[in-house]
């Protein structure tokens, strides 16, 4: 019988870092990755430099990770967390009908 999977709570988490001589970011990224929580982690352009994606059961266990395990980390300057709320497409796929896009109109 398949194992039901739970409704995960999914986070984007914003990292900024300081590279180690001679390694850049990449032993920064591969040590985050190996975090069972962690599901894809990318260096990005821009204000931040890596931006990674985790998963868990609630709130409190997705804020532990970050304050427990990542923010700790030496050469970690500074974290954002962003808890997606709704999901409309994934993986190039839709997840709502145009029916639950439209709005009901407001009267006042």
């Amino acid at each position: 019988m398949a194992k039901q999977q739970k409704n995960l709570l999914h986070a984007l988490i914003e990292v900024k870092v300081r590279p180690q001589k001679a390694r850049g970011y990449h032993m920064m990224a591969q040590r985050i990755a190996k975090h069972d929580q962690v599901k894809n982690v990318y260096l990005m352009s821009g204000v931040y430099d890596l931006l990674i994606s985790v998963e868990g059961e609630t709130l409190e266990e997705i804020s532990n990770f970050v304050s427990d395990k990542l923010a700790p980390i030496e050469h970690v300057q500074s974290t954002i967390t962003h808890f997606v709320l709704k999901k409309y497409k994934e993986n190039g796929q839709l997840l709502t009908s145009d029916d639950e896009l439209e709005r009901l109109a407001v009267s006042l």
